[in-house]
């Protein structure tokens, strides 16, 4: 099961300032349902209790908290963009590019 689109849903709702309950596993679990600066960016669940759990979590979380969240996952998703992709993928083929080029 290819499960690639539902992991970058995750990232475009965190880059709206949603706050992400995704499943706990692979992607969300490994690089993007992480803490951001010491901030948690949402909440990871495996079965429908926890999903509920975590949603009544976001419901009942005072405001300033929610934003704070929310701004966290935002920050989180910039991980994800386009000009970052970019820029991680030339200081990763910086060094062999210097060594071809001696």
């Amino acid at each position: 099961m290819n499960t690639l689109p539902l992991v970058l849903w995750n990232v475009e709702y965190m880059a709206a300032g949603a706050i992400p309950i995704a499943h706990d596993s692979a992607g969300p679990k490994m690089g993007i349902v992480l803490e951001e600066d010491g901030q948690q960016t949402g909440f990871l669940a495996q079965n429908a209790e926890e999903y509920a759990d975590a949603i009544l979590k976001v419901l009942r979380m005072p405001e300033t908290e929610r934003l704070k969240m929310a701004a966290a996952a935002r920050k989180r998703a910039g991980r994800f963009s386009e000009q970052r992709f970019f820029e991680d993928f030339k200081a990763a083929i910086r060094p062999m590019l210097n060594h071809v080029s001696r």
